[in-house]
């Protein structure tokens, strides 16, 4: 049996870094609150300053926006090109009263690849004998390991506080979101912060505090909540949202979880 698993590991091993699918997103330069339709399949139900759409196929794609505005609602249609492995960022505009919005393309932002993680090696028992007799103390590093610091952190919380994210990161990223304008790229350097990492909730609140938009917000609140320490205490968070929806939908997105 494990003359048949080796070969079979040592591939898994070999396979290759895979690009990350696109991201569309639409912002309104404005402020304005918009709907957008991607190859005729509607992203946001409800009016938003703020749209991102994750595993966008590299490619045409037809966009259909309508946008509020003050003097009425702006219909368009327009063809955009994505190309593969970007963030593809596009702002909303509109044109005086001429009742005509457009999209311009503001960034195309490579993204990082993503690695494949290789399986972990199977592991046999150790049938070895521990005893006056086998040569070395029984008690080695293995047993010490249950009395380091973060792993009383991680029995507390769950296992959820493995590579807790420290004061001068916090400080870094909170640092480089606030050189950014968009909303978009603000979020992307927020992502960027958690990969590999786990937050307390209240630097997820002064993270949360850089975006200027409720719905993007909402989006990173969700997507910062698998990253989360003490997730028991996500409530913290709430009295940064100024509409009661936002609240109850973070409510029912930390119960779902």
């Amino acid at each position: 049996m494990r003359k048949l698993l080796l070969p079979f590991l040592l591939v898994l091993l070999a396979l290759p870094v895979w690009a990350q699918a696109s991201i569309l997103t639409f912002t309104a330069e404005r402020g304005e609150s918009f709907q957008v339709r991607v190859n005729g399949r509607t992203l946001n139900r409800s009016f938003t300053n703020y749209v991102r759409l994750n595993d966008v196929r590299p490619g045409e794609h037809y966009i259909e926006l309508r946008v509020r505005s003050r003097h009425g609602v702006y219909k368009m249609g327009q063809n955009i090109l994505v190309p593969h492995g970007v963030e593809a960022n596009y702002g909303v505009r509109t044109l005086g009263r001429s009742g005509k919005a457009y999209l311009k393309l503001l960034s195309e932002v490579p993204l990082r690849p993503v690695i494949i993680p290789a399986p972990p090696l199977p592991r046999y028992s150790d049938h070895h004998r521990h005893d006056e007799y086998c040569g070395h103390d029984r008690y080695d590093d293995r047993y010490d390991d249950r009395y380091k610091d973060d792993r009383y952190r991680d029995d507390y919380y769950g296992g959820n506080c493995r590579n807790l994210l420290s004061g001068r990161e916090l400080e870094r990223a909170i640092d480089a979101i606030r050189h950014r304008d968009f909303e978009s790229t603000k979020l992307s350097i927020a992502r960027d912060a958690l990969r590999g990492n786990s937050i307390m909730a209240d630097n997820l609140k002064r993270l949360l505090q850089q975006f200027d938009h409720e719905s993007t917000r909402v989006e990173f609140a969700k997507y910062a909540y698998d990253y989360l320490c003490d997730r028991e205490h996500f409530y913290y968070i709430y009295d940064l949202f100024r509409f009661d929806s936002s609240v109850r939908e973070l409510e029912e997105y930390a119960r779902r979880r």
